[in-house]
């Protein structure tokens, strides 16, 4: 499989691929605190190695970072798929982080369904799944919202998945 070069437009927002310029955005988005701490690994990430992560992730077949942009090509968020597997038709979301000056205006809430919606038409993709830390209270409730139920869970995750069916 070779990488995807996704984009969509849906709900007002628009969905394209992560390019080198977007890095420094991502990078101070996703160190914010407040944010970080709603990530597994929640430690600082230097330049350096944000540099080196998106070295190693442009290699991969199977994994597509998105920027999420206003009809004006302003930078809302960073979504995305992952681990995308052809034959079981699933993949796994995430890596959801909101450039703080569009928090709390419903727009990566309508990124996330663009991105479930382009999951199910371009990847013909049968089933979404995601992690989330149990203390997250407002990123459960949002999953629950968008149709993801929740499943497995241990003290430091829940996976939730969403059918597309």
């Amino acid at each position: 499989m070779t990488k995807p070069t996704l984009s969509y437009k849906a709900k007002g927002v628009r969905l394209r691929p992560l390019r080198d310029d977007d890095l420094e955005f991502t990078l101070a988005w996703r160190n914010r605190e407040g944010v970080r701490q709603c990530f597994i690994y929640s430690d600082l990430i230097t330049l350096p190695q944000h540099l080196r992560w998106f070295e190693q992730y442009t290699l991969k077949s199977d994994d597509c970072v998105l920027i999420a942009e206003t009809a004006n090509g302003e930078r809302i968020g960073q979504l995305a798929i992952y681990d995308i597997d052809v034959q079981k038709k699933t993949a796994e979301i995430g890596r959801f982080v909101v450039a703080p000056e569009f928090a709390g205006q419903g727009l990566m809430r309508s990124a996330i369904e663009a991105l479930c919606v382009l999951a199910k038409e371009s990847l013909e993709l049968n089933e979404l799944y995601l992690e989330v830390l149990p203390t997250n209270a407002s990123a459960l409730g949002l999953y629950l919202r968008l149709g993801f139920q929740a499943g497995a869970s241990d003290a430091d995750k829940i996976k939730m998945t969403k059918s597309l069916i």
